[in-house]
């Protein structure tokens, strides 16, 4: 985990420009949780940084040869994954609150909605680090770009299908109240945890199946 930590501190400052640049973004376009939304696009490709570091140094190898078990290779990657997403939470919030104050929007309803999109990092990941332990880098890149292609056409497939039905009026309803923000949340964090926890258990069993 110190690792990865310090490769991502090689480029923290192109991150934390990039991060700041985004918050004003943010305000000009009127949107706080465009903040949030684009975290899990610089967190997605820092993931697959850290892989190809990996890849370029040939760090699986160096790694058997210390007294570390496979079990603790993969359980660094997620432990890690799980304190960047609870960072970028908290850095959204703060970012997204801040915003809504300035533009005079409800702070409470955008910075849950930033939030909860952070909370789909998880998934991300739990996606991508298994493809990439069993087919390699440059596959996993081509699944990568496909996890944000995917969701894309999905919700504007689903937005003609269900524009001017009932639905459509009861989804609105249900995420413009702070209630509805909360339990899609919810949903969105259990939804997380069951796919990183299976993830985890299918990185293991690739990973420790795999010969260095």
């Amino acid at each position: 985990m110190l690792k990865d930590l310090y490769s991502i501190r090689i480029t923290q400052k192109t991150y934390i420009i990039f991060f700041l640049f985004l918050c004003v973004f943010g305000y000009m376009m009127k949107s706080p949780t465009y903040v949030g939304t684009m975290c899990i696009v610089v967190f997605a490709t820092c993931v697959l940084s850290l892989f190809n570091a990996d890849q370029y140094y040939h760090w699986d190898t160096y790694a058997a040869a210390l007294p570390l078990s496979k079990k603790m290779v993969v359980q660094a990657r997620y432990l890690l994954i799980i304190v960047m997403t609870l960072v970028l939470a908290l850095f959204t919030a703060v970012m997204t609150g801040a915003t809504a104050v300035l533009l005079g929007m409800p702070v409470a309803e955008q910075v849950i909605g930033s939030v909860s999109t952070c909370m789909i990092i998880p998934i991300y990941s739990g996606i991508i680090i298994p493809v990439i332990y069993k087919l390699g880098v440059e596959r996993g890149r081509v699944i990568f770009m496909m996890l944000f292609l995917i969701p894309f056409l999905v919700i504007m497939l689903s937005k003609d299908f269900i524009r001017g039905t009932v639905a459509e009026s009861e989804l609105i309803l249900l995420l413009q109240t702070s209630n509805g923000q909360l339990i899609a949340a919810g949903a969105i964090f259990a939804v997380s945890i069951l796919v990183l926890a299976v993830s985890y258990l299918i990185s293991i069993k690739i990973y420790s199946n795999k010969e260095f």
